[in-house]
């Protein structure tokens, strides 16, 4: 049985009160019959969300103006995911957060698209300058005003160096052959998991990793650092590798010997110590 995940109660709440008595998209929740062809009209939407307190959700299968559910078929919503993941992606900066799921709302499957709340705020387009903003109201999209960007940055949390992202976009097999989870799960004195899906979860939840709307992991700085194989790797940490030098006697006039190190700090401490 598919185990629902933690926001699509909250969607399916919105869309029924989208719904009922009268049809009328809310500031949270904006439905959609298919997929638009234009990509700018798709991007301010995302933009929009994801500087929403709690973010917001797209709504697909459902039919424009009317609120008739349509539903969409399974190659609809894989295209539309794709595109909307690509978007999200390419041409909103910083990079926003995508989950989505097929869910069956009164006997007609739905897709829901869950956009979530920036933490670095205002998502504008980064082709643009940033009053290139879009923000959701009276249930429509609409660009910022320069005194609602100000309000945005106000409320933006200034990302932490260990958060930043250090790799290009990663598929799990990549992440785990350049990740040593099973030192990491050493450290942190847990079982390994059974199961490669368990074992991102875990990087995920240590915030090693970080997870972009299903389609793939970027490595953090954190997750590099702590427990890369190699940090030669990572072009933008491969400069803060450990060099340990031995000196002889009490001070460091004679060295009697330099081991580089190229592994994270955390699983190549006792590597390098036992030299």
């Amino acid at each position: 049985m598919k185990q629902e995940k933690a926001w699509i109660k909250k969607g399916k709440e919105l869309l029924a009160d989208s719904l009922n008595p009268i049809p009328q998209e809310l500031n949270e929740l904006d439905w959609k019959e298919a997929l638009s062809p234009s990509n700018s009209k798709l991007t301010k939407h995302l933009s929009a969300f994801a500087n929403m307190p709690g973010g917001g959700f797209l709504v697909f299968g459902v039919e424009d103006g009317t609120g008739v559910l349509k539903g969409v078929s399974t190659r609809q919503s894989v295209t539309i995911t794709e595109k909307l993941g690509s978007l999200g992606r390419d041409t909103l900066s910083p990079v926003i957060k995508i989950d989505h799921s097929v869910e069956s709302y009164n006997n007609v499957p739905i897709l829901f698209i869950y956009i979530a709340e920036s933490l670095v705020k205002p998502v504008h387009f980064t082709n643009g300058t940033i009053e290139d903003t879009y923000i959701r109201s009276g249930g429509t999209t609409r660009k910022a005003s320069r005194q609602e960007v100000g309000g945005l940055m106000l409320n933006s949390k200034t990302p932490q160096f260990e958060e930043l992202h250090c790799s290009s976009l990663k598929t799990a097999k990549d992440v785990l052959e350049s990740i040593d989870y099973l030192g990491v799960y050493q450290l942190l004195n847990k079982p390994v998991a059974q199961s490669k899906a368990e074992i991102l979860g875990s990087l995920v939840s240590e915030k090693l990793v970080d997870e972009i709307d299903g389609t793939g992991y970027y490595v953090t700085n954190l997750g590099a650092l702590a427990g890369a194989k190699n940090l030669h790797d990572f072009e933008s940490l491969s400069r803060k590798s450990i060099r340990l030098i031995r000196y002889d006697g009490l001070n460091r006039e004679i060295a009697t010997g330099e081991y580089p190190g190229s592994r994270g700090y955390a699983i190549g401490f006792s590597g390098l110590i036992a030299r």
